[in-house]
């Protein structure tokens, strides 16, 4: 219920005297605070309450400079509290700077406090304060759906089956009785026993060799990638960063100051002869190889050799963000680009995010000596290091073998769903979509057919699904310059199984062609899902 607004009666007149107080106010004519709503259920005290009501009166212009108030004793006698209140209240304006004392001792509106009483403009949502850098404009000027807490959120990881009993565990022993040094600052590359846990877990999951003092901890990919562009470039400087690509990553590249060139990605990956060609003098490559973010493709070994052979010779630094090759569903594990390496060009990137939980807020690159030393030397001086507190806990974790237990169920798991929504877009949607062969991650994109790109674009197909309640991102989202591709990226790290059908019966309802949603009654996509499961039990899907 919407409370009336203050009306202010003017002392020595009658009750149909009664108006809002307005410019036209003469200042010897002195009002009263009648009618002020008083929520005396409120936590907030009386006095605060009073004092909140009399300067947003003053802020608005309502109250201007000169107005002069009734006695403490009549204002409480109205407001039905006790006049210490009032002068509670009074108290804390006068000290504000909002109220100042007349010659026969009133109390009155302080010239100081009446601002312009003109309506508040309304700022347009791409506005951006002319204080900012032309650097932090740029990067709010990305347009870009962010990650909602969905089924289809790319990358986000289920965390439902995640051992807690044994992380908490862990966190309270680590905890009990810290040594005396685990509660200063640690040094700015980690905690060694995590460093080294670090270097085993990658030896044995990914067959990446490396030396715990090549290992340095961050707070996430996002963080290490600032860190990194901030020390390998200057503002200026080209980058190659894919097309589609990370848009995260540009993010932290546009703060940086980096000037961005879209290379193109095939079906093996970075197209190295085009970035070439576009860019010759860059300083920065930040690819995704084992794992392409959007489009999901492997680079190829003769197109990873020909990347590292033309940093090698040109003096430009390779960042590897090894995005969600954890979970790889079928085929062998892929080397990563930092295994084929043999200058140090290779800055690598990991992260718990997806494996544990995005909140932990831990990750760790690896590079040469010479890299982490310069890292660690100006993290120091910058950020000192990553938050101690899970560390520890985590490098206990890892040695334990809890994380590579937890790793492969959700390797199973995660493949289970994904062939399940494969399977429910290619029953549903088979003339509207088609699914890239990406057999790596917590997501895939269904690339647009001709004849569903002929009735709307991706941009569209995504609104539409977001009024009905369903959050899929636009693949034309992720490209820098005209999208060449249309389509739907489809997280499945929070997919149960049993919603996929369901899910994609909603969506081919809503955005599919005439032959998949002749209706959206609720009844027959009710219909269509229990067959389609029927059908999937008698081939023993």
């Amino acid at each position: 219920m919407t409370h009336p607004e203050v009306r202010l009666a003017i002392a020595g007149r009658s009750n149909n005297h009664l108006c809002a107080m307005d410019k036209s106010r003469q200042p010897n004519k002195r009002v009263s605070l009648a009618g002020m709503h008083i929520d005396r259920a409120s936590a907030v005290p009386l006095h605060l309450q009073i004092a909140a009501h009399i300067r947003g009166c003053i802020l608005r212009g309502v109250f201007p400079a000169g107005t002069q108030f009734l006695g403490s004793r009549e204002i409480a006698r109205e407001l039905g509290c006790s006049r210490t209140v009032v002068l509670t209240a009074w108290d804390l304006l006068y000290a504000e700077g909002y109220l100042e004392s007349t010659p026969r001792g009133s109390v009155m509106v302080a010239s100081v406090a009446t601002p312009h009483a003109e309506p508040p403009s309304v700022a347009s949502p791409a506005a951006v304060p002319a204080h900012m850098s032309k650097r932090w404009q740029s990067l709010l000027a990305f347009d870009y759906e962010t990650n909602w807490p969905s089924e289809f959120s790319p990358g986000a990881p289920d965390i439902s089956t995640f051992p807690f009993k044994d992380w908490s565990r862990l966190l309270r022993q680590t905890w009990q009785n810290p040594r005396e040094q685990e509660c200063l600052d640690l040094p700015p590359e980690g905690h060694p026993r995590l460093r080294s846990e670090i270097a085993n877990f990658l030896g044995s999951v990914r067959g990446l060799v490396c030396a715990p003092e090549e290992v340095v901890v961050t707070s996430g990919t996002s963080g290490a990638l600032d860190f990194c562009s901030r020390m390998i470039l200057d503002p200026g400087d080209e980058v190659w960063v894919e097309e589609p690509g990370f848009v995260e990553a540009r993010w932290a590249l546009t703060a940086a100051g980096a000037k961005l060139v879209p290379v193109p990605v095939d079906d093996k990956g970075l197209v190295v002869s085009e970035g070439i060609r576009r860019a010759p003098g860059a300083r920065l490559i930040v690819v995704t190889p084992s794992h392409q973010y959007p489009l999901g493709v492997s680079m190829g070994l003769e197109r990873r050799l020909e990347l590292l052979d033309w940093a090698n010779k040109n003096d430009v630094w390779v960042i590897e963000d090894d995005y969600n090759s954890e979970f790889r569903h079928q085929d062998s594990m892929i080397a990563s680009l930092r295994s084929l390496d043999r200058e140090g060009r290779v800055i690598y990137f990991g992260t718990f995010s997806k494996i544990m939980m995005p909140n932990l807020r831990l990750g760790y690159i690896v590079a040469n000596r010479h890299f982490i030393d310069g890292f660690s030397k100006g993290r120091a001086r910058i950020d000192v290091h990553t938050s101690g507190v899970g560390q520890l806990a985590l490098a206990e974790f890892m040695r334990e073998g809890h994380l590579l237990r937890h790793l492969r169920g959700m390797r199973r798991a995660y493949a289970t769903r994904r062939k399940a929504l494969i399977d429910a877009i290619a029953t549903l949607m088979p003339d509207d979509l088609t699914v890239s062969a990406a057999v790596t991650g917590l997501h895939l994109v269904a690339l647009f057919t001709e004849a569903m790109r002929a009735r709307m674009s991706d941009r569209e197909a995504a609104a539409s699904l977001k009024q009905a309640g369903i959050h899929v991102q636009p693949l034309s989202q992720n490209f820098l310059e005209q999208p060449t591709l249309q389509g739907l990226v489809f997280g499945y790290g929070r997919l149960r199984v049993e919603d996929a059908s369901p899910l994609l019966a909603r969506i081919a309802a809503c955005i599919g062609s005439s032959s998949h949603n002749a209706s959206s009654d609720p009844a027959i996509s009710s219909r269509t899902v229990r067959t389609i499961k029927r059908g999937r039990a008698d081939r023993g899907a």
